[in-house]
């Protein structure tokens, strides 16, 4: 059976079993049959307990053997000890989908894990799939299916057209209620927990061909499988919002270069997610505000018109949407003279923002919607009502009149209402469309619209492995520093041009060298044992003739007994650094940023997941805050973007070429009008 198969079991059950049931009123098991009667759940439905009773109508056995073989789906909510033996119990019963609700395994203790490692053995052996453990469990509100142990009101859900994972059962619940609130509604929801067997691309797999399901949102504390993640999302026709917690460093130990040393894991989270369209959502508000934005028209630009019958509210939203890279529209004199003749002409000022002032007539709000679209085309109209409860009743017409003009004109307008009580909450229970109540939502609403759209209808091309470029191959058993001289011969076969150099082990030797490669020069150490050759003064610049080479040449050698690089300098450029690094989540990924020795104070770097194509190296490029150093300065030529976007792909190529190659970084990339080269450079091979 195949993984969509189980799935589909998992999420549309014909027939449930829920064992760990009993009549005690502070039953948790007991809490998911009532569940299921309060949703209208119309399988078969069976309950096993330690001693007979009866809850909600159904008889509870004694046995799981007691129970019909075949069940489409066992829940679990047991003391940890005893899980194992059930689930070989329903393996023998041929039931092959478990959700597990139970706590206790290997977010718990030592022991906990034992367990959960025996009741995945257990599943293996009888091809079964389960979800959890320690989950509050699984939710469809298209069948009636709600399997949680916390009581959930049916009141209070809305079906529609977002799915969600959680690694959190808490924070999956939370989601059912903000998604519900906001006008989203939900169509699944699936507590992971451990994710001991199914995790967060399993099911994000199904839901992705799911029909009822037409946004995802996962909560995630920690990624299974990232690249198998970025790949669904390469393909899906839905977007995916991801709010990732737990954001600390990855590793906390002493890396060879800098690269490994800013790549913390939510660093390059954020640069995967980006490189393939999923939306990072950094808090429940963003999160929600994007799905509200996502199932609203799709916003195709970034002209805006915004309608406020407060001029505080106007400024505040005229403030907030150039910050989302919005662009007002200027109003044409025609338009304006329309508009104000519908008023007093010392009551509504003809510009964007338009304030209406203290007009009381939300007809005509309506009607300046209306004109608004007809006359200016805008990409997106934010619509701003601020009234009181004695206004309500005209406020509600305007909403439902504005959505019916949204689809009749497919051209997005958020909602936005500052209203007094719970007023806002009511009204959203009367609308198909999402109402906001803060303007920030708003705006980040229509952002995210705008970003799926750009994302979806632009031509993106699939990163693909060239062939093999470097001759070099490696055979290394631990960890093995590669020096300067070895880091730059291996960036030379993979087409990135080096500053010439040789390597020398004397003063003599080093003078000639440096009479060949011409001056001026610099004299670099290479020792295995020193990465960061600046910090202990291992390195000399602008050696311009013989007696300055010979000299440095000696007391480099005196302090450091290893040999030298002799290298010609580099006309001044920018300085930058390219690297590559292999993540435990997402395998070989490459960096760039602002280089040479302040790169970590700059600290300005972006990471993209290897392969790259040339747009993905364009927008790492982009990310950059000091993206305009890259341009004309001050009369500094702009650099040569093209080949810096040639030497990115260099890397991401040798990352993925050469497996055993941990770290490489190149620090600095001296980038010129004409060409970049690699100055210095640095890697690791093995583990």
């Amino acid at each position: 059976m195949s993984t969509q198969e189980f799935m589909q079991k998992i999420f549309a059950p014909r027939s449930i079993v829920v064992i760990g049931v009993s009549e005690r009123p502070d039953n948790l098991a007991r809490f998911i049959i009532a569940n299921l009667r309060a949703f209208g759940y119309q399988g078969e439905l069976y309950a096993v307990g330690r001693q007979p009773g009866r809850v909600y109508d159904i008889s509870i056995a004694t046995s799981l053997e007691e129970v019909p073989d075949g069940l489409d789906l066992a829940v679990i909510l047991t003391p940890a000890e005893t899980v194992p033996a059930l689930v070989d119990t329903c393996g023998r019963k041929g039931i092959k989908q478990i959700v597990i609700e139970s706590g206790g395994f290997s977010e718990f203790s030592e022991r906990g894990r034992q367990l959960e490692e025996e009741l995945k053995s257990i599943a293996r052996r009888w091809g079964i799939r389960f979800v959890g453990p320690n989950c509050i469990s699984v939710i469809n509100l298209d069948v009636g299916l709600c399997l949680p142990f916390p009581p959930i009101d049916p009141q209070s859900t809305r079906r529609g057209s977002a799915s969600v994972i959680s690694q959190s059962g808490g924070i999956s619940i939370t989601y059912l209620d903000k998604l519900s609130a906001s006008g989203v509604g939900v169509s699944k929801v699936v507590s992971i927990g451990n994710k001991a067997d199914l995790n967060e691309t399993d099911y994000a797999e199904y839901l992705i061909e799911d029909p009822a399901t037409k946004i995802l949102c996962l909560y995630l504390e920690s990624l299974s499988d990232g690249r198998r993640l970025m790949e669904l999302a390469r393909s899906s026709p839905k977007p995916i919002i991801v709010h990732k917690a737990n954001r600390s460093q990855a590793s906390q130990g002493i890396a060879l270069s800098h690269t490994a040393a800013l790549a913390s894991d939510d660093r390059i989270v954020t640069g995967a997610l980006r490189q393939v369209g999923i939306f990072r959502a950094e808090s429940f508000q963003e999160a929600v505000a994007m799905a509200q934005g996502l199932v609203l028209p799709s916003v195709r630009g970034d002209s805006m018109v915004i309608i406020s019958r407060s001029g505080g509210h106007a400024v505040v939203a005229a403030d907030t949407a150039e910050r989302y890279g919005f662009r007002l529209m200027e109003l044409p004199h025609d338009f304006a003279e329309r508009v104000r003749s519908l008023f007093r002409a010392d009551v509504i000022r003809p510009t964007n923002p338009i304030d209406l002032g203290t007009i009381f007539d939300f007809d005509l709000y309506a009607h300046i919607v209306e004109e608004c679209l007809q006359a200016l085309a805008p990409d997106a109209v934010v619509l701003i009502n601020t009234y009181s409860l004695l206004e309500a009743k005209r406020a509600r017409r305007l909403a439902h009149r504005v959505e019916e003009i949204m689809k009749d004109s497919g051209i997005p307008i958020a909602l936005c209402v500052f209203a007094q009580g719970d007023e806002a909450r009511e009204l959203q229970r009367e609308l198909a469309i999402p109402v906001f109540t803060e303007i920030e939502s708003a705006m980040c609403a229509l952002a995210a619209s705008r970003q799926w759209y750009r994302w979806h209808t632009r031509r993106r091309t699939f990163p693909t492995v060239a062939p093999p470029l470097a001759r070099a191959r490696f055979s290394v058993s631990g960890k093995q520093v590669l020096t300067a001289d070895q880091a730059l011969q291996l960036c030379q076969e993979y087409g990135i041009a080096v500053a010439p150099w040789h390597s020398v082990e004397t003063p003599e030797a080093a003078v000639r060298a440096a009479a060949q490669l011409g001056y001026p020069v610099a004299l670099k150490i290479l020792s295995p044992e020193i990465t960061h050759k600046t910090d202990v003064g291992g390195v000399v610049l602008n050696l311009s003739d013989a007696d300055a080479v010979r000299s440095a040449a000696q007391s480099l050698l005196t302090r450091f007994p290893a040999k030298l690089m002799v290298q010609r300098m580099i006309a001044d450029g920018l300085e930058l650094i390219v690297g590559g690094k292999r993540d435990s989540t997402f395998g070989p990924v490459v960096m760039v940023g602002l280089g040479g020795i302040f790169t970590e104070i700059f600290d300005d770097v972006a990471f993209r997941v290897a392969p790259l194509t040339p747009e993905d190296a364009e927008e790492m490029l982009t990310e950059l805050r000091g993206r305009s150093l890259l341009g004309r300065v001050r009369g500094r030529e702009a650099v040569d973007r093209a080949a810096l976007v040639q030497t990115i792909l260099a890397i991401s190529q040798m990352m993925i070429e050469i497996e055993s190659l941990t770290e490489i970084e190149i620090n600095p990339v001296v980038a010129l009008p004409s060409g970049v080269w690699a100055v210095d450079a640095r890697g690791m091979l093995g583990s």
